[in-house]
């Protein structure tokens, strides 16, 4: 990772707002920093360097140049040799449709190396940046750039360019950096849906590989079979080299008993006693007794002598089989790289040795193994193996009498999150209570399997697509709504797919996973159902300019949430609001579907108060007119930036959500039959969470103050049957106020 050089230690540099102004002398080569393996390791992941530019981009350089009136803005990623327009707006030809410049005509990359903003006036007064070709080439005069940091590492820039001298304004610096924050979100997003689907990928892999060894230990196979079978086995699991299994005999030699290598005629001669070589993962594990990896070894130049044939491998791990708790032997994997083995390298070959000790224990393992194959240790409930064999079941029955059948499949958010915070073991005791509260709202017909790490999945018999997203969103609201005792508070993405949109079982289970990838691209703690519009358009077709959406809008809400955070009294404002909100159209019985896009569009409503000072957002006194008509532009400022994200429906309930019942609202001054329905419950809940929550200008209300407040604007400020609607939500109970204050 990029060295951040502390303000103290860099010469001539000033702080302003968490921004460095460069202002004096020239400074190292950058390049040391721009080939940091980290870094480009991250860029390749992202992949996206053959596919710019990317709108998605350009819809954040966009509202750059909008919001600050900089004539241009970029947004940039960088590798060793070059700097690519991941999106622009402002250039002029020919730049405006290159994808990339050589880093000659860069100051981006000096963001990407200091790991650290970057704020010049006039880059012609600068020593570092006066013979950069971007002055006389592209016009780049005056600069203001925001690292975009994804993957722990700086990969690129957002930037404002001017071709004049230019003094950037605090304002114009709060907007760079919130939509650098947005940037980082999208591209924070799209890494992690390409390790979940590279770590899916592996995790499927592993499981047929261990099921495969598991079936043949369960059948009581020869031991010589099940070594060959899991020495074979994990090698392609780990994409190994080479892969073996050694009994440690009772005079101290080792015999190989079980071995694969990728060179065929190399494997060595099972069955023969093998001399380890002192410097491999397995010799260490046969002295230690301890799992093993080492990496970067040399290789011995005899290494095609020797007995071990880890020897001739640069990098390995090894983890040891135990029989009756006596050590027993190792197996072990070898890479011909001098890659780093990570932790869960060691993981797999150890898991591969605990099936290996159960095949040499005998028939009290084959009965422990024959339990574990259908159940899940951690939650009880059916694991992988037993869920596909009775979905597999319910899918020809269902298919045979014309019965409707529908999966639902969860995805726990952030849930390495988790795990990293808090720790392993509160990690599994989340699993274990997740796993509880699914089993709570289940029927009993129903099936509900652990899955994956963190993925969860029901089957739901005699269950339409229609109802089966009325019990999805009952069990979504049992997980998010309550605290869990370790953690606090967990969500989860939501698929769904009805045996009406599959052919078989695997279909309906790819289906509902395709299902549950667009709810977390569309920003997590999110239902959404499979329809054959999700997959009908080829790529680059309405089916991925939807997917792309959906992604931006994560980064809008993200940034809603950065806007709602900026307060401390009105954080998850936007996130209560939509929760209301969601409340309110089911106490007034609106379809499940229709109260998901209410929900998500209240998530956002307040998106356009970034166009908004923070000297007046956060302002503890009363507002000037003047004030108070640049806070009003929010509403359809908001509208604007989500035009091309949401339905048009959802877009204006975003701005008409501040319009009052008797026309005296903002901005359009519309009145009664003219606001639309869901802008009309989205202002009683805003409202409610303005009214009961502490803000600077004014103490929150009691709850029976603030029913009494609402009831009064009812035919006024608000829709009549929106205000009955928060009082019947009262009456049964579910009316909460923003503030915890214990007087409310």
């Amino acid at each position: 990772m990029p060295t951040i050089a502390h303000p103290e230690a860099a010469p001539n540099v000033t702080s302003n707002s968490h921004l460095r102004t460069v202002t004096g002398s020239p400074r190292t080569s950058a390049a040391g920093a721009l080939a940091d393996p980290a870094r480009l390791d991250v860029l390749r992941r992202l992949g996206l360097m053959g596919a710019l530019p990317d709108d998605a981009f350009d819809r954040v350089t966009r509202l750059a140049t909008k919001l600050t009136g900089a004539p241009i803005s970029l947004a940039v990623l960088v590798d060793d040799e070059r700097q690519w327009f991941a999106g622009q707006t402002g250039l002029a030809e020919p730049w405006a449709t290159r994808r990339q410049t050589p880093l000659s005509h860069s100051f981006c990359q000096h963001v990407v190396s200091d790991a650290a903003p970057l704020v010049v006036t006039d880059a012609r007064d600068d020593d570092r940046l006066r013979d950069n070709r971007a002055i006389p080439d592209l016009g780049v005069i005056a600069y203001a750039g925001v690292p975009l940091v994804c993957g722990g590492v700086a990969v690129g820039s957002l930037c404002l360019i001017d071709g004049e001298p230019h003094e950037w304004s605090a304002d114009e610096l709060d907007v760079l950096r919130d939509l650098a924050a947005m940037t980082t979100t999208e591209l924070e997003l799209r890494l992690a849906i390409v390790d979940q689907e590279a770590a899916g990928r592996a995790r499927v892999r592993e499981q047929e590989a261990l099921r495969a060894v598991a079936t043949l230990v369960a059948g009581q196979g020869p031991p010589r079979a099940v070594f060959a079978a899991a020495a074979e086995h994990v090698a392609h699991v780990c994409s190994a080299a080479m892969s073996r299994v050694v009994r440690l005999e009772p005079d101290g030699t080792t015999r190989l008993v079980g071995a694969w290598a990728q060179d065929a005629p190399s494997a060595p001669e099972v069955g023969r006693a093998v001399v380890l070589d002192e410097g491999t993962a397995i010799a260490t594990v046969v002295r230690t007794r301890r799992p093993a990896a080492v990496s970067g070894r040399g290789v011995p130049a005899d290494a095609a002598e020797l007995d071990d044939p880890a020897a001739a491998m640069r990098a390995g791990a090894a983890a040891p089989i135990e029989v009756d708790g006596r050590f027993w032997g190792a197996i072990s994997v070898g890479w011909e790289d001098a890659a780093t083995v990570d932790r869960e390298e060691i993981s797999r070959v150890t898991r591969f040795a605990d099936l290996v000790s159960l095949a040499v224990t005998g028939a009290e393992a084959r009965q422990q193994l024959s339990e574990l194959a259908f159940t899940d240790h951690l939650t009880g409930l059916h694991n992988q193996r037993a869920f596909s064999d009775r979905l597999e079941e319910e899918v020809r029955r269902c298919r045979r009498y014309r019965r409707p059948l529908s999966l639902v499949v969860f995805d726990l958010d952030h849930f390495k999150l988790i795990n990293d915070t808090h720790g392993h073991e509160s990690g599994n005791r989340a699993l274990a209570e997740f796993a509880e509260r699914l089993v709570a709202v289940r029927r009993g017909s129903d099936v509900i399997a652990r899955v994956g790490g963190e993925e969860f999945a029901w089957m739901l018999p005699e269950t339409d697509g229609r109802s089966a997203m009325v019990a999805a969103e009952r069990a979504r609201a049992a997980i998010s709504d309550l605290p869990f005792s370790d953690v606090g508070r967990i969500t989860s993405s939501v698929g769904i797919c009805s045996l009406d949109d599959a052919d078989d079982a695997q279909q309906l289970y790819r289906h509902a996973d395709l299902a549950l990838y667009w709810a977390k691209a569309a920003g997590r703690n999110t239902i959404v159902r499979y329809t054959p519009e999700l997959i009908s358009a080829p790529p680059g077709g309405a089916a991925m300019h939807r997917l792309e959406s959906a992604k931006t809008l994560a980064a809008v809400r993200a940034l809603a949430s950065a806007v709602d955070a900026k307060d401390p009294s009105t954080q998850r404002h936007s996130e209560r609001v939509a929760e209301l909100a969601g409340e309110l159209a089911r106490t007034l019985g609106w379809d499940p579907a229709r109260v998901v896009l209410l929900h998500s569009a209240a998530l956002v409503h307040d998106v356009g108060k970034i166009g908004v000072p923070d000297t007046i957002l956060l302002k503890p006194a009363k507002l000037t007119d003047a004030e108070y008509e640049q806070v009003k532009t929010h509403a359809a400022l908001g509208a604007e930036m989500v035009a091309d994200l949401l339905s048009r429906e959802q877009v204006l309930w975003i701005r008409h959500h501040h319009e009052r019942h008797d026309g005296h609202g903002y901005p359009d001054g519309v009145a009664d039959d003219q606001i639309s329905d869901g802008a009309k419950i989205m202002a009683v809940a805003d409202a409610w969470d303005a009214m009961t929550g502490a803000r600077p200008y004014g103490r929150p209300r009691p709850l029976a103050e603030a029913i009494e407040e609402m009831r009064r604007g009812a035919g006024s400020q608000f829709d009549p049957t929106a205000i009955e609607a928060l009082l019947l939500l009262h009456q049964r109970g579910g009316l909460r106020v923003a503030s915890s204050d214990p007087t409310t």
